[in-house]
């Protein structure tokens, strides 16, 4: 326990001050999905910082007799890059985000008298469901992806509504309030996002830039640019097209040469949520309703998809699948842009951890702004590799909510700094400015439903299209509509029976 004890100490020590700096304005709670450009309020996201006197989980003490707590999580067959590191390890290895996780379950272990169990999955709707099914009760929470797993599973009813949980306190800073705001539907919450994990960080999608490229075409500073409220859509194009270079000189763009942006089909849409809007929006009554014929998200889409069939300036990950497989693809995306090979570099938060080895300069930025009018800047989560934290309805709710507050409360105060602060603010970052482009990207998060579920493939629209080089955008939609309307309403009368 002295150890456990130690860790702690060490772990708030790193503990950021709430800041963004420099002027950023950052929102802290986008809850509002009819219009995301409305500030809530309670947020607690990293941008916020942990409160300076420790907050503790409103849970009693309990003794559950050495009890197996079972997490159902993604295993290393399920992706060599989406595999859960936040639920279970053996023991202490010296990484800051390993040695959180073991110290973490150590303290609710002891607290609880129980032995926190990972059970990990390369089919975790399947198994789930399985459990679910014939009652035996083998998972206490799931942490599976959202977009197909969860969201699978809340709709056929296998899920506890969290807000009916006992001393589950979603206002809790440990629970992230845009995740429940925005993922909700008929104001019931049957997966949310927590710091219980670390993937949902890992898949925000961010701009990773070349800083010596910048400075040696002597362009302004992106940085100033956030502050400004000049980072727009049309800032950073220019930018992106004065980059781009034919360096072998052979009349031909190909991957040896320098482009402005590097990028893949699938991300189109977190550019046009970047704009403020989503396919699915919400009614007063917390219910869902198709957006997707915003002329908002016609008019973000049409820019977007500009910039991606333009492939002189933009390379797109897809287009070389013939020559590079599986992930060594969006690798060697990752070694253009510290090569000096490309200036912007749109991607998951987890190409920053690969690029701890690299020696390149960049840094990072939120997704811009469609257009200086825009109040606030918005970075999606891709529900598509994140993880939710849910409770099958087969696991016991007053055992499992004492639980699983006190060691989601327990990651904010261990597992939240350990990757915050310590991984990628102080090992990965390479600037100051990074940090607070940090804390405005993590305060800016948003989740559109419209991609969690996916109903009628409204979110493989973007993806789609991206891929056909098409720009026919209102023509799919409409030609789709029928089926997502039905997939929707079908989801509705399940969900809400």
């Amino acid at each position: 326990m002295k150890k456990i004890c130690l860790f702690l100490a060490l772990i708030i020590l790193l503990l950021p001050c709430a800041s963004c700096g420099g002027g950023v304005k950052t929102v802290e709670n986008p809850e509002d999905a009819q219009n995301p450009d409305q500030a809530g309020e309670n947020a607690a996201g990293p941008a916020g910082g942990p409160a300076a006197e420790k907050i503790l989980p409103d849970v009693p003490e309990k003794d559950y007799g050495g009890y197996e707590f079972t997490i159902l999580a993604n295993s290393l067959e399920y992706s060599s890059h989406w595999y859960s590191r936040d639920i279970y390890v053996e023991g202490e290895n010296g990484d800051a985000i390993d040695d959180a996780v073991y110290y973490r379950n150590r303290a609710i272990e002891e607290r609880y008298n129980v032995t926190i169990k990972g059970a990990f999955s390369r089919n975790q709707y399947g198994d789930a469901k399985k459990s679910v099914s014939s009652g035996d009760g083998t998972y206490d929470v799931l942490t599976v992806p959202m977009q197909g797993a969860s969201a699978q599973l809340a709709q056929e009813g296998l899920l506890f509504d969290l807000k009916n949980v006992p001393y589950i306190d979603l206002d809790k800073p440990w629970w992230d309030q845009r995740a429940t705001g925005q993922v909700s539907v008929g104001n019931r919450l049957m997966f949310t996002i927590s710091d219980l994990l670390v993937m949902d960080k890992d898949a925000l999608f961010i701009y990773l830039f070349n800083k010596d490229l910048i400075q040696e075409m002597g362009m302004d500073d992106p940085y100033q640019l956030v502050r400004d409220n000049k980072w727009v859509i049309d800032k950073f194009w220019d930018m992106a097209r004065t980059a781009t270079a034919d360096l072998n000189g052979d009349g031909a763009m190909d991957d040896g040469d320098r482009y402005g942006l590097i990028s893949q089909t699938h991300t189109i849409h977190g550019n046009v949520a970047g704009s403020g809007y989503f396919a699915i929006t919400k009614d007063k009554d917390d219910m869902p309703e198709i957006n997707i014929a915003d002329p908002m998200i016609q008019e973000s889409y049409a820019k977007w998809i500009d910039i991606h069939n333009d492939r002189t300036n933009t390379i797109i990950a897809q287009d070389w699948t013939s020559k590079y497989t599986g992930d060594t693809i969006w690798d060697q995306q990752l070694g253009m842009l510290v090569e000096k090979r490309a200036l912007w570099h749109y991607t998951g938060m987890n190409r920053v951890t690969m690029a701890r080895e690299m020696e390149g300069n960049f840094g990072i930025l939120p997704n811009p702004k469609f257009s200086e009018s825009q109040s606030e800047y918005h970075n999606a989560v891709y529900a598509g590799c994140t993880t939710a934290v849910s409770i099958p309805v087969t696991s016991d709710p007053e055992r499992t909510g004492i639980i699983l507050e006190a060691l989601t409360g327990e990651s904010y105060y261990t597992l939240r700094p350990a990757y915050y602060d310590v991984s990628l603010k102080h090992k990965l970052m390479r600037d100051d400015e990074s940090g607070e482009m940090l804390d405005l990207i993590f305060a800016t998060r948003c989740y559109d439903l419209g991609q969690v579920y996916n109903w009628g493939g409204i979110f493989d629209i973007f993806a789609n299209l991206a891929l056909k080089k098409s720009t026919d955008f209102v023509s799919e939609y409409e030609k789709i509509m029928p089926r997502i309307e039905k997939d929707m309403q079908k989801f509705l009368d399940n969900f809400l029976d």
